[in-house]
């Protein structure tokens, strides 16, 4: 039987999924490198990531400080801004680059 979502609970599923991307993208891990930070499953990530499955709030929390981020910037909008990336010039300075949609 397949779960029915309200908008409610979609939007959230998927700002939970685009911020998981775009976090573990920045940060070069690959779904199986996220998942072993936080001490979970390769499927579990995924899961997430394609929206099948509802994280648990201390699951979610385990994902976010292997981000390195605090567990509200999993649930952020930030469609459209800009994040501040590591320049790829090695001087180490941060420059702001537009995210794009994931």
């Amino acid at each position: 039987m397949k779960e029915e979502l309200n908008p409610s609970q979609l939007e959230m599923r998927l700002l939970l999924s685009n911020n998981l991307k775009r976090l573990r993208a920045a940060r070069g891990l690959s779904q199986e490198g996220l998942a072993d930070l936080a001490g979970l499953h390769r499927t579990y990530v995924s899961q997430l990531e394609r929206m099948i499955t509802n994280g648990s709030m201390d699951n979610l929390a385990l994902v976010a400080q292997a981000l390195a981020v605090a567990p509200a910037e999993l649930f952020a909008d930030n469609q459209g801004e800009a994040e501040l990336q590591p320049d790829d010039n090695s001087d180490g300075k941060k420059v702001r680059r537009g995210t794009s949609k994931i």
